[in-house]
This record gives structure tokens, sequence and C-alpha cells, in this order.
């Protein structure tokens, strides 16, 4: 049986995917985990703003079912965009636009086959 308690001992990505009975594919989570995590916290967030304090929800269940939806939503969130799509990150949101380089800064404007 799933309860708050259980859940409240979870810690990583998959340990949260394998509680909710989420499939997941490893590659995903091992590229993405700390922006799935960071993503369903967001969204753990909102619920918990909504539904007031967790120790005091009449629907424990309810909760758990929401929480379920918010972590599907922020693994498939990772599976069909990427961390810079979301920026959830303090460093994305800041320096994103820096950190993409043309090629042609890369290779000097050297074209493709040249060089070689």
């Amino acid at each position: 049986m799933k309860t708050i308690d259980a859940f409240l001992r979870l810690t990583t990505a998959e340990e949260y995917l394998e509680f909710f009975d989420i499939p997941y594919d490893q590659r995903v989570v091992d590229v993405n985990r700390l922006h799935i995590l960071k993503r369903f916290a967001e969204y753990l967030a909102e619920i918990d703003a909504a539904r007031g304090p967790l120790e005091a929800d009449p629907d424990p269940g309810g909760r758990l079912e929401r929480y379920r939806d918010a972590l599907w939503r922020a693994y498939r969130d990772l599976v069909e965009g990427t961390p810079l799509d979301y920026r959830m990150f303090k460093v994305l949101k800041e320096h994103a636009p820096e950190a993409v380089v043309p090629l042609s800064r890369v290779c000097g404007g050297a074209e493709r086959g040249q060089g070689e």
C-alpha cells in the first residue's frame, strides 16, 4: 500500500518512478535526473500550496494521485523537451544565451569538408 510516510522516505528519481509505477527509460533518467526532480519539486509545491499542509490533508490518497501525475508530467517534460526549454536552474536562466556558441566560432569559420 502506498502511503504518505512511504513517499516521504523516497530519495532518488528511480525510487519515485517505481513507487508510482511509472515506466521510464533509464537513459532518460541518467541524463536528466536532477531536472526531473527539480521539475517534480516545482509541481509538488503547486499542489501543496493549493491543498494546504500535507499532515492535515483529509485525502492523502488523492494527494498521492496528484503527486503521481506531477511526477509523470515532470518526466514527460524532459522526454519531450530539454532542460534548456524549461530553464529550471538559475545558471540556465541567467547564462543560457552565452552557452550557445555558433559552430563557425568553434571551427574558425571553416565550412564543412574544408581543412580535413
